[in-house]
C-alpha cells in the first residue's frame, strides 16, 4: 500500500478509535455512576468526574496512536493524529464548551492531546522492535 495512503487511512481509524473509546467511557460513567448522570445534563461536574473525563480522553487519545502507528507501520503517524485530534478539539474547547468545566480542565485536555499520542505511538513502534516484530514503513510506491 502507497504509505501516502496507509498514512491516511491510519489517521482515520485513529479518529475512529478515538471517538468510539470517548463515546464507550462516557457511556459507562453514564450508567455506573448515577452521580455523573446527574451531573451531565448541566456540566455540575465534581472533581472526580472532571478527572474520570480528562483520564477517558487520555486513554481513548492513547489507544488511538497506538492503532495509527500499527496501520501507518510509522511512529510519526501518532504525532500528526495528536495535532488532528488538538485542531479538532481547540474550536471546541475555546468557543462551544469553554464555560461549562473550569479553565484548568481545557489546559490539561488540550495540553496532553499530542505529547500522548506521540510517546504511545513511539512505545507501540518500540514495543514492536522490543518483540522482535519491527513496525518498519511500508516502501511501497
Amino acid at each position: 500500500m502507497n504509505r501516502i495512503v496507509r498514512t491516511a487511512a491510519s489517521l482515520v481509524a485513529g479518529c475512529l478509535v478515538a471517538v468510539v473509546i470517548a463515546q464507550t467511557g462516557n457511556a459507562a460513567a453514564r450508567s455506573f455512576w448515577p452521580d455523573y448522570a446527574a451531573a451531565e445534563p448541566t456540566k455540575a461536574y465534581s472533581l472526580a468526574m472532571l478527572v474520570a473525563r480528562l483520564a477517558v480522553g487520555a486513554l481513548c487519545t492513547a489507544a488511538a496512536a497506538c492503532i495509527t502507528t500499527i496501520i501507518a507501520r510509522d511512529g510519526r503517524a501518532a504525532w500528526l493524529l495528536g495535532g488532528i485530534l488538538l485542531a479538532i478539539s481547540l474550536p471546541i474547547h475555546l468557543f462551544r464548551v469553554w464555560a461549562d468545566y473550569p479553565a484548568w480542565y481545557h489546559i490539561v485536555y488540550l495540553g496532553y492531546l499530542v505529547p500522548i499520542a506521540g510517546l504511545a505511538g513511539l512505545a507501540i513502534q518500540r514495543l514492536s522492535l522490543w518483540q522482535g516484530r519491527p513496525l518498519k514503513p511500508s516502501i511501497d510506491h
